[in-house]
Protein backbone atom coordinates (compact mmCIF):
# COMPACT_ATOMS: atom_id res chain seq x y z
CA UNK A 1 0.00 0.00 0.00
CA UNK A 2 1.24 3.48 -0.89
CA UNK A 3 0.14 6.48 1.20
CA UNK A 4 0.76 10.15 0.45
CA UNK A 5 0.87 12.52 3.42
CA UNK A 6 0.97 16.32 3.05
CA UNK A 7 1.53 18.51 6.13
CA UNK A 8 4.02 21.27 6.86
CA UNK A 9 4.65 20.15 10.46
CA UNK A 10 7.33 17.49 10.83
CA UNK A 11 5.88 16.01 14.01
CA UNK A 12 2.54 15.46 12.26
CA UNK A 13 4.19 13.83 9.25
CA UNK A 14 6.23 11.57 11.53
CA UNK A 15 3.23 10.61 13.63
CA UNK A 16 1.02 9.83 10.65
CA UNK A 17 3.81 7.87 8.95
CA UNK A 18 4.13 5.68 12.02
CA UNK A 19 0.36 5.29 12.34
CA UNK A 20 -0.36 4.31 8.73
CA UNK A 21 2.32 1.62 8.92
CA UNK A 22 -0.28 -0.39 10.85
CA UNK A 23 -2.77 -0.35 7.97
CA UNK A 24 -1.12 -3.20 6.07
CA UNK A 25 1.86 -5.54 6.14
CA UNK A 26 3.76 -3.43 3.61
CA UNK A 27 3.11 0.32 3.60
CA UNK A 28 5.23 2.88 1.78
CA UNK A 29 4.80 6.57 2.56
CA UNK A 30 5.66 9.77 0.71
CA UNK A 31 5.51 12.71 3.14
CA UNK A 32 5.58 16.22 1.67
CA UNK A 33 5.37 19.72 3.15
CA UNK A 34 3.23 21.71 0.70
CA UNK A 35 0.38 21.45 -1.76
CA UNK A 36 2.77 22.02 -4.67
CA UNK A 37 4.92 19.12 -3.45
CA UNK A 38 1.77 17.02 -3.17
CA UNK A 39 0.82 17.64 -6.79
CA UNK A 40 4.42 17.04 -7.86
CA UNK A 41 4.39 13.69 -6.08
CA UNK A 42 1.22 12.77 -7.94
CA UNK A 43 2.87 13.72 -11.23
CA UNK A 44 6.09 11.80 -10.74
CA UNK A 45 5.68 9.27 -7.94
CA UNK A 46 3.78 6.00 -7.60
CA UNK A 47 -0.02 6.27 -7.51
CA UNK A 48 -1.21 6.44 -3.88
CA UNK A 49 -4.03 4.38 -2.44
CA UNK A 50 -4.71 6.97 0.26
CA UNK A 51 -4.02 10.70 0.61
CA UNK A 52 -3.95 12.43 4.00
CA UNK A 53 -3.54 16.20 3.89
CA UNK A 54 -3.72 19.35 5.98
CA UNK A 55 -5.64 22.44 4.88
CA UNK A 56 -3.25 25.02 6.31
CA UNK A 57 0.01 24.46 4.45
CA UNK A 58 1.99 26.38 1.81
CA UNK A 59 0.49 26.43 -1.66
CA UNK A 60 -3.08 25.60 -0.67
CA UNK A 61 -5.61 27.39 -2.83
CA UNK A 62 -8.59 27.02 -0.57
CA UNK A 63 -11.51 24.64 -0.98
CA UNK A 64 -11.31 24.76 -4.76
CA UNK A 65 -7.89 23.11 -4.49
CA UNK A 66 -9.39 20.33 -2.36
CA UNK A 67 -12.18 19.73 -4.86
CA UNK A 68 -9.75 19.74 -7.78
CA UNK A 69 -7.49 17.22 -6.04
CA UNK A 70 -10.39 14.94 -5.13
CA UNK A 71 -11.55 14.87 -8.74
CA UNK A 72 -8.02 14.30 -10.03
CA UNK A 73 -7.26 11.27 -7.88
CA UNK A 74 -10.74 9.69 -7.73
CA UNK A 75 -11.52 7.03 -6.62
CA UNK A 76 -8.50 7.31 -4.28
CA UNK A 77 -9.84 8.59 -0.92
CA UNK A 78 -8.68 11.99 0.34
CA UNK A 79 -8.68 12.45 4.13
CA UNK A 80 -8.39 15.92 5.64
CA UNK A 81 -6.34 16.01 8.86
CA UNK A 82 -6.64 19.47 10.35
CA UNK A 83 -6.68 21.70 13.42
CA UNK A 84 -9.87 23.36 12.17
CA UNK A 85 -12.63 23.29 14.79
CA UNK A 86 -15.35 25.20 12.92
CA UNK A 87 -18.29 22.93 12.00
CA UNK A 88 -19.13 25.19 9.04
CA UNK A 89 -15.63 24.85 7.63
CA UNK A 90 -15.72 21.09 8.16
CA UNK A 91 -19.00 20.86 6.24
CA UNK A 92 -17.59 22.99 3.44
CA UNK A 93 -14.56 20.72 3.12
CA UNK A 94 -16.63 17.54 3.09
CA UNK A 95 -18.97 19.02 0.50
CA UNK A 96 -15.97 19.23 -1.86
CA UNK A 97 -15.63 15.46 -1.89
CA UNK A 98 -13.14 14.67 0.87
CA UNK A 99 -13.89 11.20 2.23
CA UNK A 100 -13.21 12.14 5.85
CA UNK A 101 -12.45 15.13 8.05
CA UNK A 102 -10.31 14.12 11.02
CA UNK A 103 -9.50 16.74 13.68
CA UNK A 104 -5.89 16.55 14.85
CA UNK A 105 -7.14 16.11 18.41
CA UNK A 106 -8.58 12.67 17.49
CA UNK A 107 -7.28 9.65 19.41
CA UNK A 108 -4.71 7.53 17.54
CA UNK A 109 -6.79 4.36 17.73
CA UNK A 110 -9.83 6.11 16.29
CA UNK A 111 -7.73 7.68 13.52
CA UNK A 112 -6.54 4.23 12.51
CA UNK A 113 -10.11 2.90 12.48
CA UNK A 114 -11.25 5.89 10.42
CA UNK A 115 -8.52 5.26 7.85
CA UNK A 116 -9.51 1.59 7.64
CA UNK A 117 -13.12 2.64 7.19
CA UNK A 118 -12.18 5.01 4.37
CA UNK A 119 -10.03 2.41 2.63
CA UNK A 120 -12.99 0.03 2.78
CA UNK A 121 -15.08 2.57 0.86
CA UNK A 122 -16.72 4.34 3.79
CA UNK A 123 -16.63 7.95 4.93
CA UNK A 124 -16.28 9.73 8.26
CA UNK A 125 -17.96 12.87 9.58
CA UNK A 126 -16.83 14.31 12.95
CA UNK A 127 -19.48 13.94 15.68
CA UNK A 128 -19.42 17.73 16.19
CA UNK A 129 -21.32 18.06 12.92
CA UNK A 130 -24.29 16.29 14.46
CA UNK A 131 -25.61 12.79 14.87
CA UNK A 132 -26.88 10.86 11.86
CA UNK A 133 -30.61 11.46 11.56
CA UNK A 134 -30.53 15.13 12.56
CA UNK A 135 -32.68 17.66 10.74
CA UNK A 136 -31.03 20.34 8.59
CA UNK A 137 -31.50 22.93 11.34
CA UNK A 138 -29.37 20.80 13.68
CA UNK A 139 -32.18 19.59 15.94
CA UNK A 140 -32.52 15.90 16.61
CA UNK A 141 -35.00 14.17 14.34
CA UNK A 142 -37.49 12.11 16.32
CA UNK A 143 -38.16 8.56 15.22
CA UNK A 144 -40.54 6.11 16.89
CA UNK A 145 -40.63 6.96 20.59
CA UNK A 146 -37.94 9.65 20.12
CA UNK A 147 -35.47 8.02 22.48
CA UNK A 148 -33.31 6.14 19.99
CA UNK A 149 -31.20 7.82 17.26
CA UNK A 150 -32.52 7.17 13.77
CA UNK A 151 -29.79 4.78 12.51
CA UNK A 152 -30.72 2.27 15.21
CA UNK A 153 -34.48 2.34 14.72
CA UNK A 154 -34.50 -0.70 12.44
CA UNK A 155 -32.67 -3.00 14.89
CA UNK A 156 -34.37 -5.60 17.06
CA UNK A 157 -33.51 -5.72 20.75
CA UNK A 158 -31.31 -8.78 20.16
CA UNK A 159 -29.48 -6.96 17.37
CA UNK A 160 -28.98 -3.99 19.68
CA UNK A 161 -27.49 -6.35 22.27
CA UNK A 162 -25.12 -7.78 19.65
CA UNK A 163 -24.12 -4.31 18.42
CA UNK A 164 -23.54 -3.16 21.99
CA UNK A 165 -21.12 -6.03 22.56
CA UNK A 166 -19.45 -5.42 19.19
CA UNK A 167 -18.83 -1.83 20.28
CA UNK A 168 -17.21 -3.18 23.46
CA UNK A 169 -14.73 -5.09 21.30
CA UNK A 170 -16.06 -8.62 21.88
CA UNK A 171 -15.51 -11.35 19.29
CA UNK A 172 -18.38 -13.41 17.88
CA UNK A 173 -17.48 -16.27 20.22
CA UNK A 174 -17.44 -13.93 23.24
CA UNK A 175 -20.79 -12.46 22.21
CA UNK A 176 -22.25 -15.95 21.95
CA UNK A 177 -20.96 -16.84 25.40
CA UNK A 178 -22.35 -13.63 26.86
CA UNK A 179 -25.82 -13.99 25.29
CA UNK A 180 -26.09 -17.77 25.36
CA UNK A 181 -26.12 -18.10 21.56
CA UNK A 182 -24.27 -20.46 19.25
CA UNK A 183 -21.67 -19.03 16.87
CA UNK A 184 -23.84 -19.46 13.78
CA UNK A 185 -26.66 -17.47 15.36
CA UNK A 186 -24.28 -14.70 16.38
CA UNK A 187 -22.95 -14.45 12.82
CA UNK A 188 -26.52 -14.21 11.53
CA UNK A 189 -27.27 -11.37 13.96
CA UNK A 190 -24.04 -9.54 13.03
CA UNK A 191 -24.95 -9.79 9.34
CA UNK A 192 -28.40 -8.43 10.12
CA UNK A 193 -26.94 -5.54 12.10
CA UNK A 194 -24.59 -4.53 9.28
CA UNK A 195 -27.41 -4.70 6.73
CA UNK A 196 -29.79 -2.66 8.91
CA UNK A 197 -27.17 0.02 9.50
CA UNK A 198 -26.16 0.13 5.84
CA UNK A 199 -22.49 -0.54 6.56
CA UNK A 200 -20.10 -3.12 5.20
CA UNK A 201 -18.00 -4.10 8.20
CA UNK A 202 -17.90 -4.44 11.97
CA UNK A 203 -15.49 -1.48 12.12
CA UNK A 204 -17.97 0.77 10.32
CA UNK A 205 -20.74 -0.32 12.68
CA UNK A 206 -18.61 0.42 15.76
CA UNK A 207 -17.61 3.83 14.37
CA UNK A 208 -21.28 4.64 13.88
CA UNK A 209 -22.00 3.79 17.51
CA UNK A 210 -19.12 6.03 18.61
CA UNK A 211 -20.47 8.89 16.47
CA UNK A 212 -23.84 8.51 18.17
CA UNK A 213 -22.08 9.13 21.49
CA UNK A 214 -23.89 6.35 23.35
CA UNK A 215 -22.11 4.44 26.10
CA UNK A 216 -24.64 1.61 26.05
CA UNK A 217 -27.37 0.67 23.57
CA UNK A 218 -29.47 -1.57 25.83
Amino acid sequence: MHVLIADDHSIVRSGLTHLVSELADAVTVDAVTSFDALTAALDSGPAPELIIMDLRMPGMGGLDAVESLVKRVAPVPVVIFSMIESPDEMRSVLSRGARAFVPKSTDDVLILNILRLVLAGGSYVPPVLGLPGRDPDGTAAERGNGRMPAPLDGLTRRQLEVLDLLAQGLSNQDIGNRLGLNLSTVKTHVTGVLKALGVGSRTQAVLLVKELGRDRLV
